[in-house]
């Protein structure tokens, strides 16, 4: 069977060059897209690049007295607790303190999140490694890097060992600003924002955000920007 010629387009109806050569048109914007890309990339490790960490709250690490709320971005305290045989018992969850962790680990890159406080007066925020021991508390060891508000005061903490922050006051909404190459964790004002204190870190592998509450709560906000003013401090 003899072939025939495909039958040209109906009247009207013609395509522009660059679909009749979609190669050329593909080979002519591939270095364009790759210096984008890689243009992204330098603006990631940075810090630069926005909407970074993304995290819940992962009920299977909460202790016993903490309740999880609005879709698990939010503790609070409950000064009784659960019965801890009516939790699901599992290797991932604080059994001593009340402490919950975030289901993100982060291994790289500069990382934002804040957290409101609503009628607390002690609690912990920082990160750990994402197997720090179950049986102790955030800043008690070298795997956990905490700032701490007690008593009217916030302090550093870090292998149990305590150092005092000035010039602060009382939380309502806190920033905090990783960065892992950087190898330090700040506490932010989240209203400026501006950074308050930096902690000095040694990471030894993935961390992950972390939090203990002993009254009141916690509500967390991620998915956020670096702000600007903070990029590369």
């Amino acid at each position: 069977m003899s072939s025939s010629a495909a039958p040209p387009p109906p009247p009207g109806l013609t395509f522009p060059p660059l679909l009749r050569r979609p190669a050329s048109w593909l080979l002519a914007w591939l270095p364009l897209w790759k210096t984008f890309v890689q243009g992204r990339l330098l603006l990631k490790g940075r810090g630069a690049q926005p909407h970074d960490i993304s995290f819940k709250l992962d009920e299977q690490t909460a202790h016993s007295s903490l309740d999880l709320f609005k879709k698990d971005t939010g503790v609070i305290y409950c000064m009784l607790g659960i019965d801890p045989t009516k939790v699901p018992q599992n290797p991932e969850r604080f059994r001593e303190w009340a402490v919950v962790l975030g289901d993100t680990a982060v291994s790289g890159g500069q990382h934002y999140w804040e957290v409101t406080v609503k009628r607390s007066q002690q609690f912990r925020i920082g990160v750990a490694d994402v197997d720090v021991s179950r049986d102790g508390c955030i800043g008690h060891d070298d795997r956990s890097w905490v700032f701490v508000y007690t008593h009217r005061r916030w302090h550093t903490m870090l292998a149990n060992e305590t150092t005092p922050i000035s010039n602060i006051r009382n939380p309502e909404r806190v920033g905090l600003l990783l960065d892992y190459e950087g190898r330090k964790l700040s506490l932010v004002d989240a209203g400026k924002p501006a950074i308050i204190h930096t902690l000095a870190t040694e990471f030894q592998g993935p961390v992950v955000p972390a939090f203990a509450l002993w009254d009141g709560e916690l509500l967390t906000h991620s998915g956020l920007e670096v702000p600007k003013d903070l990029w590369n401090s």
